[in-house]
């Protein structure tokens, strides 16, 4: 019941205020007061920022895309990780059908409303040409057995572009979706000219702020801090690489 009351104020609280703008919860490695107010400081100018020393939670109402929050955090010296994203929420991780392209992001869904359509993304995909027009589609279904090809057809689709990096940073407000009607379909990020399918991911359901207060994976003992740089599964998390 009290989650559930927190889930309203978060609603009512984006409706009076910027519809881009969410809250957005951190797991991070905070020791100290002094700690805090290095994260604070770093965190100035991109919205309203409340840090719980006591459970490592760094929550922050803002309309910046996660990835550059968490980039910020970081450059105090501390890992961060996102433990919670607005009120109802949802996740594709876009790393299947990729063998040729190598392309792959986190996508993320969060509500701006707990009854209406209306809905932030938010995410990063890299990989891509620099500098090149693409497309982030919604597909019909989460049918990933043929790679990108067994997805059905294109659901909702928005443009994005890669900056010289190769890395394309998502946030925008898409009034017709619907959290609750995405839970199973697909993201795929495609070519803008020729339509190919780069990559894919199934649409699930992921924790909203105040619902995932995880340290370790019960599952193999790796802590969040391991996985952070870790493999998201397999017999290699124990093994480095290069993580969104």
């Amino acid at each position: 019941m009290l989650i559930d009351f927190f889930k309203q104020l978060i609603f009512k609280q984006q409706k009076m205020t910027d519809r881009n703008s969410i809250k957005i919860e951190f797991a991070v490695q905070i020791s100290g007061e002094r700690c805090a107010e290095e994260v604070q400081s770093a965190l100035t100018g991109i919205g309203q920022v409340q840090i719980d020393v006591a459970k490592g939670s760094v929550l922050v109402d803002t309309a910046t895309p996660w990835i550059e929050i968490q980039r910020k955090i970081e450059a105090t010296g501390r890992k961060a990780v996102l433990s919670g994203f607005g009120g109802q929420s949802a996740v594709s991780m876009v790393d299947h059908g990729n063998e040729s392209s190598n392309v792959r992001g986190v996508v993320r869904f969060c509500a701006i409303s707990a009854d209406k359509p209306g809905t932030v993304v938010d995410g990063v995909i890299d990989n891509l040409a620099k500098s090149r027009p693409y497309k982030l589609n919604v597909h019909e279904c989460g049918d990933i057995s043929a790679g990108c090809d067994s997805v059905g057809d294109v659901y909702d689709s928005a443009d994005i572009s890669s900056d010289e990096n190769g890395r394309a940073t998502v946030r925008f407000v898409n009034d017709k979706l619907a959290v609750w009607d995405l839970i199973g379909r697909s993201v795929v990020v495609a070519e803008a000219d020729s339509k190919k399918r780069l990559a894919c991911g199934i649409i699930a359901r992921a924790a909203g702020i105040f619902e995932n207060y995880k340290k370790i994976c019960a599952c193999d003992g790796v802590t969040i801090w391991d996985e952070r740089d870790n493999p998201l599964a397999g017999g290699n998390r124990g093994e480095q690489k290069s993580a969104l």
